[in-house]
């Protein structure tokens, strides 16, 4: 009994000492794994694929490479949008903005009285460049119509007939429901003023430029016309102008117009580096000159490695070509091409083979569960050590049994676990 209590004691602590090992092991080693690496994903299509079919083959792209490869992928950062104003919405007037407003303008009216026409056009000037912060509602415009009735009647005093009758135009727009007392107002006024309504209804005018010319013009999403061009605006709501052309980065600008303004909108636009990409893998399929811009673009996303898909036409068939490129080697890699295979799992057995591809080009390939994790537990090795164990310590108390008996060669020593 001694002895069968010194080996099932032996086998227990050495079963606790694989255990704890095996775990330690694998405790180190997930704490101790790579974490993915950071890498861009780069997809195009020649013209003669259709949008459909490129997106039917591109798009499940880094979702199922993903499974084969260590990576995370990151957005390539291209050129800032170009952009020569506010882009938010402007805000609504609070009260002691609309307080702020309205002082200032009634102090433009004292100077008036007392003739002080510079000092009441700068007070002017001041309280519309205030109301133009905010949103030409129902609270600013009666202010934007005061302070242009007021300007007119600057102009007037000044002898410039035709400047008074433009921000008459200008204030009777906003204010339709105004009438001059002929108690306050002179019969100079009230004639240039009836004049006024006469005039063609002022609009916005914004004249819009760009380098390269030719650009479309969009008004909110809406294309409009080609630069160099001339368009109206006749909303009082904020307007967002975009300017766009292939190859290039957009420019936009977020602008407020009221009636009779008029602006010039204009700049050199900025060229799209994937576009450019684009352009050269056309002219260039296997990637040359095109090292430098890849190594702008991984060092902008903090990327270590950059991978192309191609999509195109091979003798008649839709084909993929695969490019890799790490930081810096100074053209990417051309790794092949296939044709696209078909039937059901098409897309999962086309990643497999960009997979492949891209890890025999020393991309890092994921961490699946290994073998020995996915095998049964009769498979793991520390089960056959601990078979070992338990058939050395059979060994060992059957030969100490025998020792330690009466002599007898029939005695034999029963081990269980």
């Amino acid at each position: 009994m001694r002895s069968t209590s010194s080996v099932r004691r032996f086998l227990a602590v050495l079963l606790c000492g694989i255990l704890t090992l095996e775990w330690t092991v694998v405790s180190a080693l997930s704490f101790a794994e790579t974490p993915p690496e950071p890498c861009i994903l780069l997809k195009f299509s020649s013209p003669a694929v259709s949008e459909s079919l490129a997106r039917e083959w591109l798009e499940p792209m880094p979702g199922l490479l993903q499974k084969d490869l260590r990576v995370r992928w990151v957005t390539p950062q291209t050129a800032q949008r170009a952009a020569t104003g506010p882009t938010g919405l402007y805000p609504e007037a609070d009260d002691a903005s609309l307080e702020r407003i309205s002082g200032k303008i009634a102090e433009a009216l004292r100077r008036m009285d007392r003739m002080e026409t510079l000092e009441a056009s700068a007070l002017l000037s001041e309280a519309e460049a205030e109301a133009r912060k905010f949103r030409a509602g129902k609270t600013t415009r009666p202010f934007f119509a005061e302070i242009f009735l007021r300007r007119g009647v600057l102009s007037l005093w000044e002898g410039n007939r035709n400047g008074a009758e433009e921000m008459f135009a200008r204030s009777r727009l906003l204010r339709p429901d105004f009438s001059p007392d002929p108690g306050l107002f002179s019969p100079t006024f009230r004639e240039s003023w009836g004049r006024a309504g006469e005039r063609a209804v002022p609009e916005a005018e914004i004249l819009v430029q760009s380098l390269p010319p030719g650009a479309t013009v969009h008004l909110d999403d809406e294309p409009v016309g080609a630069t160099p061009g001339r368009f109206k605006v006749n909303s009082y709501d904020p307007v967002r102008v975009r300017v766009s052309f292939p190859g290039y980065q957009d420019l936009e600008k977020t602008g407020q117009w009221l009636p009779g303004d008029s602006e010039v909108i204009e700049g050199a636009l900025v060229r799209d580096r994937i576009a450019t990409l684009g352009e050269l893998l056309a002219s260039f399929p296997e990637g040359k000159g095109s090292g430098g811009l890849l190594a702008e673009l991984a060092e902008g996303a903090g990327a270590s490695r950059v991978a192309l898909l191609v999509l195109g036409q091979r003798n008649g068939t839709t084909s993929m070509k695969i490019l890799s490129s790490r930081r810096g080697n100074p053209e990417p890699a051309f790794l092949g091409e296939f044709e696209l295979p078909s039937g059901e799992g098409a897309t999962t057995e086309a990643a497999n083979h960009v997979s492949g591809m891209l890890t025999g080009a020393g991309w890092p390939a994921a961490n699946p569960d290994s073998q020995e994790g996915k095998a049964s537990w009769y498979h793991k090795g520390w089960f056959w050590l601990l078979v070992g164990a338990i058939a050395i310590g059979a060994a060992v108390g059957a030969g100490g049994g025998g020792g330690g008996g009466s002599g007898s060669s029939t005695g034999t020593i029963g081990v269980t676990f």
